[in-house]
């Protein structure tokens, strides 16, 4: 008895699906005339997709060219501080010294001064 029960109902649920969908069609979502009528939501439903793929591609886009920036100008920042370290280097009085002495020249001994002529002019 408890077979047969089993049996029957295992049937019924193998008809009700069959039933379900060999009756599609009355659904009544999947009409077609109000398939036809929610066209204008559908195709809103695609712009709406299209725009968000397009809004996601461009921010991943512009996230790749901000770190890309970003390295240049680390680049660029060491390329700086290392040319004005380089400068600070080599116009200090020392070393500015060194240099004119390879050229015959000697350093300053006294402050310079205006020599004047005796029409009062410099």
């Amino acid at each position: 008895m408890a077979q047969q029960e089993k049996n029957n109902k295992g049937k019924e649920q193998k008809r009700s699906l069959a039933s379900m969908l060999k009756s599609f069609d009355e659904v009544a979502f999947f009409k077609w005339e109000n398939i036809l009528a929610n066209i204008p939501y559908f195709l809103f439903l695609v712009v709406i997709g299209i725009f968000y793929i397009w809004n996601n591609h461009r921010g991943v886009a512009m996230d790749r060219d901000i770190r890309d920036l970003n390295t240049h100008l680390l680049e660029k920042q060491y390329f700086y501080n290392a040319t004005s370290d380089s400068l600070t280097q080599q116009s200090r009085q020392s070393t500015v010294a060194r240099m004119v002495d390879t050229l015959q020249m000697q350093e300053l001994s006294h402050p310079p001064y205006t020599i004047k002529t005796n029409d009062g002019k410099h």
